[in-house]
């Protein structure tokens, strides 16, 4: 098979090209053959995506969930060529949400067995997206994190980025139109295709990458203690049970504010509000093991 790995070397902690590596080798030793592409900036990997070759018959994209979605933004056609995502991010949510493995010949197993889903994909304006858009506070996080781009930071590093935009937090205004009908106003927004927001917390136990719409999660009170009783109602999977928490589906929905307020996708800060979202269902075709999106242990 003619595999084109994107790699992004420094996600994660810091031995992602390590591992990038043993799994390239991996595939040479089963046959295949393999080109790689490491960025070494942001938008490279978008770049490279771009210029795919018609022989290529499967991408890799190794790194976080950043690395996934910059690769599919830069597609020409998101449903081209099936993707597999190698995860050597931090969260590394898509590859959970999968029950993606991360020994390398394990992961290259699933690549030959080649099981396709077409997975539905958000698009925001310009951009794509396969799991989450947020607006409001989390948004402002990654909007932090982006500054520091380039530094290996783990988990720990979004300590700092959190507690910065805790101190300077302002609760935001937005009005959140679901499929031109339902109007819901709040101070934080979530449209999910995935049950797990940031690999702990549970909002929407029912969404799916593939379900055909969007689940719409708009959280009423901005507070910082009304944000932290939401996130800890969903890291004991208990959203359902908090009426400050509004939820609902549909496959459009329009985002207003009456200041611009920032937007995260995937875990990637992108511009601010107003916003249109769409969901195109069944494009991108995932390379997947036989057993996918199991419930987290709580």
């Amino acid at each position: 098979m003619k595999i084109l790995v994107i790699g992004n070397p420094i996600s994660g902690k810091g031995n992602a090209k390590r591992q990038i590596c043993e799994f390239v080798r991996v595939l040479e030793r089963r046959g295949h053959h393999v080109e790689v592409f490491m960025t070494s900036s942001a938008g490279e990997a978008l770049r490279r995506a771009r210029s795919i070759n018609s022989g290529t018959e499967a991408l890799v994209a190794a790194g976080g969930d950043g690395t996934v979605n910059e690769i599919l933004n830069g597609l020409s056609d998101p449903s081209a060529i099936p993707i597999l995502h190698l995860p050597v991010g931090t969260a590394n949510q898509l590859a959970m949400t999968l029950g993606l493995p991360h020994d390398p010949e394990k992961l290259a197993a699933i690549l030959e067995a080649k099981l396709i889903r077409c997975v539905d994909l958000g698009v925001a304006g310009s951009r794509r997206f396969l799991m989450v858009l947020s607006a409001g506070f989390d948004a402002r996080v990654a909007e932090e994190i982006n500054r520091h781009r380039g530094i290996r930071l783990g988990y720990s590093g979004y300590v700092f980025p959190i507690l910065k935009t805790a101190a300077g937090h302002r609760p935001a205004k937005l009005e959140v139109v679901v499929d031109d009908h339902r109007k819901i106003v709040g101070s934080e927004v979530m449209v999910l295709k995935v049950r797990l927001y940031g690999g702990l917390l549970v909002f929407a136990d029912d969404a799916r990458l593939d379900s055909g719409h969007f689940h719409v999660c708009v959280f009423r009170e901005g507070t910082l203690s009304g944000l932290f009783l939401y996130a800890s109602a969903g890291l004991m999977r208990m959203a359902s049970h908090i009426p400050g928490i509004v939820r609902t589906i549909g496959r459009r929905v329009r985002i207003r504010s009456e200041e611009p307020v920032p937007v995260e996708l995937d875990g990637e800060s992108f511009g601010t509000t107003p916003l249109d979202i769409r969901l195109e269902p069944s494009v991108v075709p995932l390379i997947v093991p036989a057993v996918q999106d199991q419930p987290p242990s709580v």
